[in-house]
């Protein structure tokens, strides 16, 4: 995209020299036309500015808006991070998006967060020591409505992939 913008400005600018050049041959036969080409030139970038200054307003009112939407989001969470963190080990064993599993070692305990969408493995693994930590953090994820990737792939996997397609 941005190389076709920059091929149209070239053109763009190659036709103004042309346009240019041709009202200069024209002014010496004909005066008064010179007054209307600058006329008409300074109307075009006068309407270019406008254009940018309404692109820039339009990005200022949305810019605002997601802040406003931000500030009340983090208020709600407040109250939602209360009601996960005030949970029963029952509840949390309920309440289950993300796999809560021991860890390998069997001292502590791991919440994966995202798998491989090739080999099904296990990207976003976070260790914590004990069990009700563990649920805690899957059910912050679950109340923020955290949604875990499915284009994401391992770098073992990837390999193999890339492997396989040569």
């Amino acid at each position: 995209m941005e190389k076709i913008k920059r091929m149209l400005r070239r053109l763009d600018n190659r036709l103004e020299l042309v346009l240019t050049a041709i009202f200069r041959r024209t002014q010496r036969r004909h005066p008064y036309i010179q007054s209307d080409f600058e006329a008409y030139e300074l109307r075009q970038k006068l309407e270019e500015k406008q254009r940018d200054i309404n692109y820039l307003q339009f990005q200022l009112v949305k810019a605002r808006a997601d802040k406003t939407d931000l500030h009340l989001r983090r208020n709600e969470l407040v109250k939602v991070f209360a009601q996960v963190l005030d949970r029963t080990d029952d509840q949390l064993r309920c309440s289950q998006a993300l796999p809560v599993r021991p860890d390998q070692s069997g001292t502590g305990w791991e919440v994966v967060t995202q798998r491989c969408c090739l080999g099904g493995c296990d990207i976003g693994v976070y260790s914590f020591q004990s069990e009700r930590d563990a649920r805690r953090f899957a059910a912050l994820l679950e109340a923020i409505e955290y949604r875990p990737s499915h284009n994401i792939a391992c770098s073992a996997c990837y390999t193999e992939y890339q492997k396989d397609c040569i």
